[in-house]
């Protein structure tokens, strides 16, 4: 959710142009054609600020793109210029691998429904250390079985009283009715600490689903 509200342009592109040290070195222009933009206003290029590293070809964090990529972009406006770094959450989209098709999926659907929402998303608080390193949700929740019609992600509003009990829990945007009830229930019974709220007293919290593994077991996390 961080990465949703701090960034000023959201969309899924594919590459058709690529300028290496356009204005300043380590700095790349990328022309693109838009699919679907989830954020921001059209466009068709953005800088990409590389970062130089000390590996042996010196490139601690570099997005290598060239014409044809399609991946979805996080960007930020800094001086009228839409400028992303390699190690924001930028995603390549590989429709010819099966492994990445759910993936795939997942992101561009949890990316659409957030943009249903942009104003209050930015109207809300988003952050609260209650939530941070909460990695035990799944265990309080229950297993999910999700229906392949349900959405991988959930969205819920919580509304504090002034001493910070919790006067009310929404479901925004839904993952299905059983699910939804399970995490109302375990917000409302969640020790939370004192979070930076609004002036509306509302904190927003999403929650992302992750499928069962080979190597992990199914999870929910806030990102």
């Amino acid at each position: 959710m961080n990465d949703y509200k701090e960034a000023d342009f959201i969309a899924q592109v594919t590459v058709t142009n690529v300028e290496s040290d356009f204005r300043l070195e380590n700095e790349d222009l990328i022309e693109f054609d838009t699919s679907i933009i989830f954020k921001g206003s059209e466009s068709k290029s953005l800088f990409i600020q590389q970062e130089v590293g000390n590996s042996s070809d010196n490139s601690k964090c570099r997005l290598f793109l060239k014409p044809g990529d399609e991946l979805i972009v996080f960007a930020q406006l800094v001086n009228g210029a839409i400028i992303t770094t390699p190690c924001h959450r930028n995603s390549f989209i590989y429709k010819d691998d099966p492994k990445f098709l759910l993936e795939n999926k997942n992101l561009i659907g949890t990316l659409n429904t957030l943009s249903l929402f942009n104003e209050q998303i930015e109207a809300s608080s988003i952050n609260c250390s209650s939530l941070e390193n909460d990695t035990d949700v799944i265990n309080k929740v229950g297993k999910l079985n999700l229906a392949e019609s349900d959405a991988y992600f959930g969205l819920y509003n919580i509304k504090f009283t002034e001493d910070n009990s919790i006067s009310y829990v929404g479901v925004i945007s839904p993952f299905n009715k059983e699910i939804d009830k399970k995490i109302r229930i375990m917000l409302i019974k969640k020790e939370w600490e004192e979070c930076a709220l609004n002036e509306n007293r509302e904190l927003l919290v999403a929650y992302f689903y992750h499928p069962a593994s080979t190597y992990r077991k199914e999870y929910l996390s806030t990102y």
